[in-house]
């Protein structure tokens, strides 16, 4: 999946950057009123002042991948246009701006999850406010079946199922019994038998990521969750969560 294919590190800033739009100076981390002046692919977009901007939270395909064409064209509808940006204080590696595009009041980073035409990439510090709005926005085009997710390997399987999967990259489904903690990896267990039952294991870099995107594992515990990853087998089967994109929550039930 492309969010946990590839990864990116946000370069430090130690202070704050001046954006040139419009003919007008704005400080990033604030809102932005501006024209796109053309769109680069399915994330990314340059506006008036020659700055590119990267939609912060989401992953598009990258060009020749399957539904590239379909998010780009969704954002070739704005070139010309006026927007907002709420623009995030950071830049990416590439020098990007990193931010939150909307237009008329559609937000538009959310618009391309529900859509299924990108997918979660959550990185903090910029990612960190738009976490819980991304996964909810992805999870209800995973549970639709559109775009991106209407792919086979997509096709949702229910936890007491898990094991028929073993070495494939599956969507596992089911609600989150407990959590045991572990001296070296946490275990959300989705079933009674935590040695014969599907687990979702998370080691202490995984925990970091959530921590750091203002997410906790341990709230999890009750909900109704999309898993994604490749099915390993380790008493029962299970899939190792390397970042939040990994478990999507689709609704909570009482314990």
């Amino acid at each position: 999946m492309i969010a946990q294919q590839r990864r990116l590190s946000i370069a430090a800033v130690c202070c704050l950057v001046l954006l040139i739009s419009a003919g007008a100076a704005a400080v990033a981390g604030v809102q932005l009123e501006t024209k796109v002046d053309y769109v680069v692919d399915g994330d990314t977009i340059v506006i008036s002042g020659g700055e590119k901007v990267r939609l912060v939270g989401i992953d598009a395909p990258e060009k020749g991948e399957k539904y590239a064409r379909h998010s780009k064209r969704k954002l070739d509808q704005l070139a010309g246009r006026t927007v907002n940006l709420n623009l995030c204080e950071e830049k990416d590696v590439y020098g990007r701006y990193l931010g939150v595009l909307s237009i008329k009041g559609e937000n538009v980073n959310m618009a391309l999850l529900e859509e299924g035409l990108a997918v979660p990439m959550l990185i903090p510090p910029c990612g960190k406010s738009v976490a819980s709005d991304v996964l909810a926005a992805s999870g209800r085009a995973l549970i639709a079946r559109i775009g991106i997710y209407s792919q086979a390997s997509f096709e949702t399987v229910r936890h007491e199922n898990a094991g028929e999967h073993i070495g494939e990259t599956a969507v596992i489904r089911g609600r989150i019994l407990n959590l045991h903690k572990g001296r070296k990896a946490w275990h959300l267990n989705f079933g009674k038998d935590w040695k014969t039952d599907f687990t979702a294991v998370l080691f202490r870099e995984a925990r970091f990521r959530f921590q750091a995107l203002g997410l906790n594992p341990e709230d999890l515990v009750g909900s109704e969750v999309l898993v994604l990853g490749k099915v390993k087998e380790y008493n029962g089967p299970e899939i190792v969560i390397r970042g939040p994109e990994q478990i999507i929550p689709v609704g909570t039930t009482e314990n």
